[in-house]
């Protein structure tokens, strides 16, 4: 489990907050509100930053609350967090610019008119999808695309369908059946 509290890496937005608050004294609730916390969330930041108990309640000058949190947010262990959730960010936002590269298949017309007519016409008769089996014949590799295009939109759209083509039950034969072939293969062989 992660030592660091979750509002870490908000620091700076909370000190700002607290800059443009009129109130001296703040308690649990004006941290929830301010600081966008739940209630234990709250709790926790105050006793963590040194909040004296007043009645059933904690509280702390704002003063010394921004002082704890410029502490914090210098301390080189706490700032270790902010930049590793500052890399997290900057690697996801790279893998986002990745997702939304041009695609190697343009979506003409016709195609785009075959994806929208797949569910009431089906799949085209070069895919074949059987038991254990997908068949594509293409001439082109961009015509092979197209057909994985066409079959993946299928997938999305009818899922239920494709798994019913390509899970159907293996039919079995009885086994006195088996016996009778296995008996015939072996007569055969005898040859």
């Amino acid at each position: 489990m992660n030592s660091y509290p979750s509002w870490i890496h908000r620091i700076p937005e909370m000190l700002e907050a607290l800059a443009l608050l009129d109130r001296e004294w703040i308690d649990r609730e004006l941290v929830e509100s301010v600081f966008d916390l739940r209630k234990t969330a709250a709790f926790h930041l105050l006793r963590r930053l040194g909040a004296q108990r007043c009645g059933n309640s904690l509280g702390i000058s704002r003063g010394r609350l921004t002082a704890r949190l410029r502490e914090m947010q210098e301390h080189p262990d706490w700032h270790w967090e902010s930049t590793r959730r500052q890399a997290v960010r900057r690697r996801i936002e790279c893998l986002e610019t990745d997702r939304h590269r041009r695609s190697l298949v343009p979506v003409d017309a016709a195609l785009e008119k075959q994806m929208k007519e797949l569910r009431t016409a089906g799949l085209p008769d070069t895919i074949q999808l059987t038991a254990g089996l997908l068949t594509i014949r293409c001439n082109s590799m961009q015509d092979l695309l197209r057909q994985l295009v066409l079959l993946a939109k299928m997938a999305d759209s009818d899922y239920e369908s494709l798994r019913g083509l390509i899970e159907a039950p293996v039919p079995r034969r009885s086994p006195a059946s088996e016996r009778q072939t296995v008996d015939r293969e072996l007569s055969q062989s005898a040859y």
